[in-house]
Formats: structure tokens, sequence, C-alpha cells
């Protein structure tokens, strides 16, 4: 993965939110927006879990005031194609569980991380702030996102350049994640 190019833009949104990140936990959410409006083009249209929206609500790139106000859970509404999807992030002793759920779907998904163990600085370059981020961006694609986002596709390459193309989402039985 070239990260440089991957990353275009992170450097724009972690200078926006770097004086409200107070927790490891906040960058790995940040990283889950970025992924979501960046690669699965999705906008954010505010916090909650409120499940009523307008359909011509455009939302944004940016995180919105208060993303990170409450120091145990996330909750953040976006749109894409005109469905609703919520992320959800619950803190639990060292661990960040996040769940997406397409409202139209009713899909959910959810992949449980440790933000202690994966992030290690809170500012600088994302090489620096999660020394592992390809590996963090292929199980936020394929365990989070591709299962629950509708007509989109994530391609990441390992830390041995080796490509995976995950293909679109057929609804199917769901194993439960080996990491929840």
């Amino acid at each position: 993965m070239d990260i440089d190019k991957y990353f275009y833009g992170w450097d724009l949104l972690h200078k926006t939110i770097h004086k409200d990140v107070n927790k490891k936990s906040d960058l790995l959410m940040a990283l889950a927006h970025f992924l979501l409006t960046k690669t699965y083009r999705l906008r954010c249209i505010g916090v909650g879990d409120e499940r009523a929206f307008l359909e011509d609500e455009e939302g944004s790139e940016l995180l919105p005031e208060y993303w990170n106000s409450d120091s145990t859970k996330y909750a953040l509404r976006y749109v894409g194609t005109k469905d609703l999807y919520l992320l959800l992030g619950h803190k639990a002793d060292d661990s960040l569980v996040i769940n997406l759920l397409n409202n139209h779907t009713k899909s959910v998904s959810n992949i449980c991380m440790e933000p202690e163990l994966l992030v290690q600085e809170l500012n600088g370059d994302i090489k620096t702030i999660m020394p592992t981020v390809p590996e963090i961006v292929h199980r936020y694609c394929k365990e989070l996102f591709d299962p629950v986002v509708t007509g989109k596709l994530c391609e990441v390459s390992t830390q041995t350049n080796q490509t995976r193309r995950l293909r679109e989402f057929k609804p199917k039985s769901v194993k439960p994640s080996p990491w929840f």
C-alpha cells in the first residue's frame, strides 16, 4: 500500500480534530470515519443514534462537533445512496467495540480493537500514530464496512504488498468474528 497516496486527506482531517483528541480510541474512530467518507463515499450528518433523516441531507467529510464528547461511547450518523448508517463505538476496559448499522437493510457488523496496542501516538503522521495502519484498514474493510455498506469496494494491501480485492457483499449467513 502506498500509504501517502491512500491516506491523502488524513493530515487535513487530523489537523481539524487534533485539539479534541484525548484518547487513543478517538483516533481509531477518526480512522473509521476517514475510510467511510473517502473510500465508501458516505457523508457524516452528525452525532447520535437517531434513525430518522431527511433524504436530501448531504452531510460532510468532517467530523461534527462533540463527536468524542462522551468518554465511553461514540455515535456518528452517515448517509450514502439515500441509506442511513450508524457508526457506534463503545469502550470497555482495554477494548473498543465498533458497530456499523445499515438502517435500510438492517445489516450490522462489528469489530473489536485494542487502542493501546494499535495507536502509538496521538499526534504525527499516520505511520507514526498507527504503525500497523495497513492491517487496521484491512480489518475495518473486511469485518466492518464491506458486510454492511452497499455497492462499494475496498482495496487494501498488506505489508507484504499483496493486494486483496474484497467483493461486494452478498447476503449469506454471518459467522462471528474471531476477534470479538
